[in-house]
Order: structure tokens, then C-alpha cells, then sequence
């Protein structure tokens, strides 16, 4: 069986995770990788880096691996192109539902299937925060996450001239207030100053209060995975006292790019329109495999 070819459209933390998980891939191929300064890379070898996605031949499918600002705008013209899409925006609740209602306005405008927050959050752990709810519908669920890469803000503070690599990562203070700490390894020659406040000006971190702490280097920082405690527990009234735990431990990153990858094995089974994990039974997300792991895990 042939396999379908990808494009991963940007090349931040999360494009690298993903362009690294179709080169190993079974079913899945990397078509190409769109960013904005195209030159070749050593570890991708012939894989070719372009600028535009139309650059690139036999493409299937796009992951978009790009700050939540630009998704609609660069999925809109991929969707009229007529290409499938899958994103992770980092969005919640009301904002989620909107940005959902938009992407499918324009899928089905254009015929074409995409999936949408499917990451690591929202995405997976949507999926068992969801699934604890189900299976207690009457309780309180409270996660307790460590602090570790972001997405999307580290490859904003990338773009911000004088940062050379931007790691950003989310706390709450005392008093429950988040805060965003933004750790930049700097060009040579840059003013540290005038970084701090570029990056405390940008539109993307003008929500939180946002500490940027310059670093020697990233890469160090990036070498810390994530850990996540998430609990479910019934409500006092429920003579079960039933409660669920999670724990875990991982590198938000790569399982970020684990599920765009299998949510791209899902996109031949879609009709036009986009859908979120809730919409998708599992065993379209292993694609071609969906048999053989009903097989096994059920």
C-alpha cells in the first residue's frame, strides 16, 4: 500500500516532533516541510524544505505546526486547495467551540475534511478528561500539570529578532494568577532589554503576565518533560465514592505530534468537515491498523 504523503507546515519544537515521527512512520510519509526560510536540513536528507506548500509535490495532507493566530488564516488556504488539514490551536471551551464552527464553515465550503485541537492539550487529555467524566457524570475533576514545553508561544518568541531558540512554559502564582515565563537563548550581539520588551509587546502574550529570562541554553531547558496528575472524584452525594486517577509522565512535544499523526490516519475515512477527537471513534485513528488493534486492545 502506498503511503500517504504529509506536509508539516512550520518547523518550530512541534513541526520537528512531527517531521521526526513520519520519518519513522509506517503508514505515513513526509512530503515536505513548509517554513519560513526554506534551506535544506542535514537530518532531513532529500526531504525538501520549501517555502510554499504548493512547492511540494503528491501532498495528501497538512499538519499545521503554527502559533493559534495563524491556523485559520493558513488552514483556509489549504482547505481551498483542497487539501485535508490537522491542527492543534491551543483553545478551550467557549473559544474552542468557536474556532471548531469556523473550520467547519470553511471545510465544507471547500468539501475537505480536517481535524482540529488535536494535540497533546486540547487533544489526548481532552480525551481522558472527557472519558473520567463519562464514567462519573456527577463529580469534580482536578488536574495538577507540571510545567513543560509550549507549543505555540516558543515559536512566536522565536520569530521576535535577537532569539536565537525561545522556550515558553506556563505557571500559577500564589494567588492563582497565570503567568508565562519565556526563556530565550540569544543571537550574538542582541540587547537583552530590547528582546524582553519585543516579546512582552507581541499581541500572543499580551492575555498573561509574561517573565522572560534569558538562558545559555534551551536546549538544556527542553530535556524536562511534563508530568500530569489528573483526578475524578464523585460527588459527595454518591453513596460509590467512586475516583479516577492518571498519572503521568511525558514529553508534551512528541505526544502532541503522535496524535496529529494519528489523527492524519483518520482523514480518508472523513466526509468534508471538521471534527474534533470527541467526534472520532478510535479505531479510525489507527487507520489502515483499526482491526488489528480492536483485536487487541478491546
Amino acid at each position: 500500500m502506498k503511503k500517504r504523503r504529509i506536509a508539516v507546515i512550520g518547523l518550530g519544537n512541534l513541526g520537528r516532533s512531527c517531521a521526526e515521527a513520519l520519518l519513522a512512520d509506517p503508514a505515513l510519509a513526509l512530503a515536505g516541510v513548509v517554513r519560513r526560510s526554506p534551506a535544506p536540513l542535514d537530518w532531513l536528507g532529500d526531504i525538501p524544505v520549501v517555502g510554499h506548500v504548493a512547492e511540494l509535490n503528491e501532498v495528501d495532507a497538512a499538519l499545521l505546526c503554527v502559533p493559534p493566530d495563524r491556523v485559520l488564516g493558513m488552514a483556509n488556504e489549504l482547505l481551498q486547495r483542497r487539501l485535508p488539514v490537522v491542527e492543534c490551536a491551543r483553545l478551550h471551551g467557549d473559544a474552542f467551540l468557536a474556532h471548531k464552527a469556523e473550520m467547519q464553515r470553511v471545510a465544507r465550503l471547500r468539501k475537505t475534511p480536517a481535524v482540529v485541537g488535536a494535540g497533546c492539550d486540547p487533544g489526548i487529555l481532552s480525551l481522558f478528561r472527557n472519558q473520567f467524566a463519562l464514567l462519573i457524570p456527577h463529580g469534580h475533576t482536578r488536574s495538577s500539570l507540571h510545567v513543560g514545553t509550549s507549543l505555540h508561544h516558543s515559536l512566536a518568541a522565536e520569530g521576535i529578532e535577537g532569539v536565537g531558540k525561545a522556550l515558553a512554559t506556563e505557571l500559577k502564582a500564589q494567588d492563582g494568577r497565570l503567568q508565562r515565563y519565556v526563556y530565550v537563548e540569544l543571537e550574538p550581539g542582541a540587547d537583552a532589554a530590547a528582546v524582553e520588551q519585543a516579546i512582552r509587546q507581541d499581541p500572543l502574550y499580551l492575555d498573561e503576565e509574561t517573565l522572560v529570562f534569558p538562558v545559555e541554553s534551551v536546549a538544556t531547558l527542553e530535556e524536562t518533560n511534563r508530568g500530569l496528575v489528573l483526578e475524578r472524584h464523585a460527588a459527595a452525594s454518591d453513596a460509590g465514592h467512586a475516583a479516577l486517577l492518571l498519572e503521568a509522565r511525558f514529553n508534551e512535544t512528541e505526544l502532541a505530534a503522535r496524535m496529529m499523526l494519528a489523527a492524519a490516519r483518520a482523514l480518508p475515512q472523513l466526509q468534508a468537515g471538521a471534527y474534533s477527537l470527541d467526534d472520532l471513534p478510535a479505531r479510525v485513528l489507527w487507520g489502515e491498523q483499526g482491526a488489528s488493534a480492536e483485536r487487541e486492545w478491546m
